[in-house]
């Protein structure tokens, strides 16, 4: 028989408890409170309300497919040899597909699911402070700013992942105590100790409370565990640094022979919303790049070494030096008529390039190519840098003058390995090249780095040119190394330094 409507029973939805909701919100505040923190120690000059003043999610800044006219190649097509001989030889940009295919970061990085089950509590670096101090955000509260919360799709240059340390597992999470495991002995000891004070001898005679028994099976089950902690060792936790292999054409990173320890920062795990990004640079030391992304798109403009560098990128005091303000103001001067021929445009003289970086592609960066970077939307990416049989004359150079230490112990290596019979017939030449070196006089530095990220706008450096050397991990301008061990170094110096000054001062006081 059917049922009338007035007969059919309504059911509310049961609406969740109050100390549910309560729950809830105390955990928003809590995570509105860390991103907050972080804002104002990344970028200090921001208010805490100006940080989307320039409405800048209000504009498009996607691009034409017509518009990108990087060419494109297909890993398992061209060969290696070819790479060289088309693309890195003559310093052209090319955008490399299938590099990714075979990379368990294809599948893994884009699925927000597994980031936070493996690497919620690992905290991320998203800017420097004041004082050179990196700052650091962990993934879930990253992934919860990303997602709307506290202004995270609305700030003009949101807060941007930009970290060489991502190899490093469960930094910034907190160690398990030992206490659980010391109440376990403890629990076990306190079954085979004998009662009353009685001794070793006295329990061969049964005096104590436990029975030999029952004293026998507990020092099996204790054996037991013992024997099985021996041979199942503890998993060493899984780092991103294992879900990628460097792609084909750029395994030949020279920089290794020198060490992890010696070489400067060169690999970075980034991820970000739309509008943030890399602000304009040069790549440090002469290096290449390649980005390759896996979730999401973005924007690239570059400039090859022939471009005046004070005209990519000008004096920007009336704004930061974030991507999207280069985009915004600096980006519109390369689309006028070019004052020499009319016929073309500024951006057209100059050879700028742009690309659209979609899912799946790598981009590669000759050195010495200004570039600004621009996500359109969330992305994830990693990038590395790296000197290359190719481009080892430009980069022992830039190395020698600014970095001597690291230019001798790569020097220093290549002769070794020229001598060894196994591997001359790779390194004679390199050694060979270096030597015709010897006598070229100094190479003007790099501009800028390439782990310049959104929060670096608090600790730009502009020449005299008015080329700015965006915030880095890696090297400056000058060659000066960014790593925490060396500012952490250069800080000590300076404090020793002033107190020794303050002593010379009261000294000369007390001498009047």
């Amino acid at each position: 028989m059917l049922t009338t409507n007035a007969e059919t029973p309504t059911t509310k939805p049961s609406k969740p408890p109050a100390s549910t909701n309560a729950l809830r919100d105390s955990k928003q505040r809590r995570y509105d409170r860390k991103i907050d923190r972080a804002k104002i120690k990344a970028r200090s000059e921001i208010d805490l309300f100006g940080w989307h003043k320039h409405n800048y999610a209000a504009n498009d800044y996607w691009i034409s497919a017509h518009v990108d006219t990087v060419e494109r190649i297909d890993v398992d097509r061209v060969s290696k040899d070819e790479f060289i001989r088309k693309f890195e030889e003559p310093s052209l940009p090319v955008v490399i597909t299938g590099c990714t295919r075979s990379w368990a970061a294809d599948q893994n990085w884009s699925k927000e699911v597994y980031l936070l089950s493996h690497y919620a509590d690992q905290t991320f670096k998203i800017g420097e402070d004041d004082s050179g101090n990196n700052v650091y955000l962990k993934l879930k509260h990253f992934l919860y700013y990303a997602d709307g919360a506290t202004g995270g799709l609305q700030d003009d240059s949101p807060l941007y992942i930009f970290d060489s340390g991502f190899e490093r597992s469960g930094r910034g999470m907190k160690k398990k105590s030992k206490s659980s495991k010391s109440s376990k002995s403890s629990k076990l000891k306190s079954k085979t100790k004998p009662t009353n004070g009685s001794s070793s001898d006295d329990e061969d005679e049964g005096d104590n409370d436990v029975s030999p028994l029952k004293r026998r099976k507990v020092e099996k089950e204790g054996e037991a565990r013992a024997g099985a902690k021996k041979e199942t060792a503890p998993k060493k936790s899984r780092t991103l640094l294992e879900d990628y292999a460097v792609p084909e054409y750029f395994v030949d990173d020279l920089f290794r022979l020198t060490g992890e320890r010696r070489r400067p920062p060169y690999r970075w795990f980034v991820m970000g919303g739309a509008r943030s990004g890399t602000g304009i640079h040069i790549d440090p030391l002469g290096t290449s790049a390649w980005n390759a992304l896996l979730t999401g798109h973005k924007r690239w403009c570059m400039f090859p070494p022939t471009c005046p560098r004070g005209l990519a990128d000008p004096p920007m005091k009336s704004w930061d030096r974030e991507a999207v303000s280069w985009f915004t103001h600096v980006f519109p001067r390369f689309l006028k008529p070019d004052p020499a021929d009319p016929r073309r445009t500024l951006g057209e003289r100059w050879g700028m390039v742009q690309c659209l970086q979609g899912p799946g592609e790598t981009m590669f960066v000759p050195g010495g190519w200004a570039h600004v970077v621009m996500n359109l939307d969330f992305t994830i990416a990693v990038t590395q840098n790296f000197c290359s049989p190719t481009n080892l004359e430009s980069v022992f150079l830039r190395t020698r003058d600014s970095r001597p230490k690291l230019a001798l112990k790569l020097s220093q290596q290549i002769e070794l390995l020229s001598q060894r019979p196994d591997t001359a017939r790779a390194f004679a030449p390199l050694r060979d090249r270096l030597a015709l070196l010897r006598y070229v006089p100094s190479v003007e530095p790099s501009s800028g780095s390439s782990s310049s990220s959104s929060t670096s706008s608090s600790s730009d450096v502009v020449d005299e040119d008015g080329v700015s050397a965006t915030e880095s991990e890696s090297d400056t301008s000058d060659g000066t190394c960014m790593c925490k061990k060396c500012k952490m170094t250069r800080k000590r110096k300076m404090k020793g330094h002033g107190n020794a000054v303050e002593e010379e001062g009261e000294g000369k006081i007390r001498e009047r």
